[in-house]
């Protein structure tokens, strides 16, 4: 909700591009107005759908990839944190432009907020100004998943399907994890990675937003469920 998408290639492949700002803009303004008007043209069941998955964002932990070059890769980490509630993902390019797989994501990129940065130091030199932890996945990671601190904002890293996380992302990160392993193989694939490590740390649920934001958030939800919401809003204020 970042950005939005612009289907290249082909029907399946899209890649991001910046999302008009005015959608946002309204429902900061008055996100309790934009649910009077929308809510009505919504069914119980979709309004009950919206409050529970609100209710259960969280902004305390944030999933970030970095140069990861198999489109169906980056859809399906997209589509793994919004079923576990994440609300932030961080897309960092580097030589490779990010495109993703509408297919595989099955439309949880249009509910959750993708942010790109065309390089590790401008990533880096945001979730420091943020205030975010950064930990990288990494097989010789020195804390197990499983005892990952999320009381505090951190941002999860996962690296591309070669060569894993870069020297530079590793040298300013504040540490490392792991996933501990018990058969032959010595690596996941990527996705499976970032599925597994969201589904531990995750696995109570609950959320973290403040009254305020899950109003705005339900505002944004609601702009995006009703067709034309936006000109409607804007016609009846």
């Amino acid at each position: 909700m970042t950005v939005k998408y612009r289907r290249k290639i082909s029907s399946d492949v899209f890649t991001p591009t910046r999302q008009s700002e005015k959608e946002q803009l309204l429902a900061r303004k008055d996100p309790r107005r934009v649910c009077e008007i929308l809510g009505k043209m919504m069914t119980d069941e979709r309004r009950a759908t919206i409050d529970n998955v609100v209710a259960n964002r969280t902004q305390m932990l944030h999933v970030a990839i970095e140069g990861v070059h198999d489109p169906h890769n980056t859809a399906a980490i997209i589509r793994s944190a919004d079923a576990f509630g994440i609300q932030n993902i961080h897309i960092i390019e580097g030589a490779t432009r990010f495109k993703s797989s509408a297919a595989v994501t099955q439309g949880a990129h249009k509910w959750v907020d993708v942010h790109v940065y065309a390089d590790t130091s401008s990533f880096l030199e945001k979730m420091r100004d943020q205030q975010m932890r950064v930990f990288v996945a990494a097989m010789d990671g020195a804390v197990a998943v499983a005892n990952v601190d999320i009381t505090t904002p951190l941002v999860l890293v996962f690296g591309n399907e070669a060569e894993g996380i870069s020297a530079q992302m590793r040298a300013g990160a504040d540490g490392a994890f792991r996933i501990p392993m018990f058969g032959f193989v010595e690596s996941f694939n990527v996705s499976v990675a970032a599925g597994i490590t969201i589904a531990m740390l995750r696995q109570h649920g609950g959320g973290d937003l403040s009254e305020p934001e899950r109003d705005i958030l339900v505002a944004r939800y609601y702009l995006r469920s009703v067709r034309a919401g936006y000109d409607i809003v804007n016609r009846l204020q």
